[in-house]
């Protein structure tokens, strides 16, 4: 009966726009349940869009971030995708401090989204559907470690008029206000990244300072590293520190990883503030500085 409903609907075009669903099939593989999901429909005229990979894991649960440190594998899919459709990027979400038995590294925890973004080389009608299917691969790692593989789908409609998926909207618009952003040229400017090496022993470090004009004590600050160039299994204890003409800083001293490429030139990667960065909305800067 309400299959006969709906149809009826459908055929008088009564049906309301909440019937586009902004999601492909639920997968759950041990501590991890994922699922590809939208924010809206295409339209015949788009010429990008974006899909986002939602992954949920069980309490105590991690996954891995895109430089995930001492240990980790990062999430990947495989795509396959239909024709005039190209995958532009793959934006992960910004990362949080996870531990496996004793060891720190980068990943997430709880709930987090990942967006892809494709590019449109077709031309699009009103009335098509666009079908993706992936390959799906993760290490989730609590007291263990369980590398799972699984394979995602999802169709989108095209559309001439934009619909708005209400559960998933909010997911995306999160992602996009938390998105590291680029610190104020003059501040980056003042940043410098120094290597030294221990007095007794072979282990070397970067010291990364950057400009501090604020009073009372120091929020909690953290260096993730692009790569494997820093060690993430260590304490970031930043100090406060002057230089030369009295311009107070924030030192950061951070070992350099065994398996680091000795001609790096720059020290790469996002720094945390935990009470966000003045007048952006993100907690994270991503920042770039020679070496020196």
């Amino acid at each position: 009966m309400r299959k006969l409903l709906v149809k009826s609907l459908a055929i008088f075009g009564l049906l309301p726009c909440f019937l586009h669903s902004g999601q492909g099939p639920e997968v759950k593989n041990g501590p991890v349940t994922t699922r590809l999901v939208t924010e809206s429909n295409v339209k015949p005229e788009s010429s990008s869009f974006e899909i986002g990979w939602w992954i949920k894991r069980e309490n105590g649960w991690h996954t891995y971030w895109e430089s995930p440190g001492d240990v980790g594998v990062p999430p990947t899919l495989k795509w396959n995708l239909p024709e005039g459709i190209i995958l532009r990027e793959m934006h992960y979400a910004p990362p949080q401090l996870v531990k496996m038995f004793k060891v720190f590294a980068h990943g997430h925890k709880d709930e987090s989204l990942f967006i892809f973004r494709f590019d449109v080389k077709r031309k699009l009608q009103h009335g098509d559907e666009l079908s993706f299917d992936a390959k799906a691969s993760w290490l989730a790692c609590f007291t263990t470690c369980l590398p799972s593989y699984d394979n995602l789908e999802i169709t989108i409609p095209v559309q001439k008029d934009a619909e708005i998926d209400n559960r998933w909207h909010p997911y995306f618009r999160d992602f996009r206000e938390k998105q590291p952003v680029s610190p104020p040229s003059g501040w980056l400017s003042l940043c410098n990244a120094e290597i030294i090496k221990e007095k007794k022993g072979e282990k070397e470090f970067v010291n990364f300072r950057f400009p501090w004009d604020e009073n009372g004590p120091l929020p909690l600050f953290r260096f993730f590293g692009d790569g494997r160039f820093i060690r993430s299994n260590i304490f970031q204890i930043p100090k406060k520190i002057f230089e030369q003409n009295g311009k107070q800083m924030v030192e950061v001293s951070m070992e350099l990883s065994y398996w680091r490429d000795p001609d790096q030139k720059e020290l790469k990667g996002l720094l945390y503030r935990a009470d966000g960065w003045p007048s952006t909305g993100t907690r994270f800067y991503k920042v770039t500085v020679p070496l020196q």
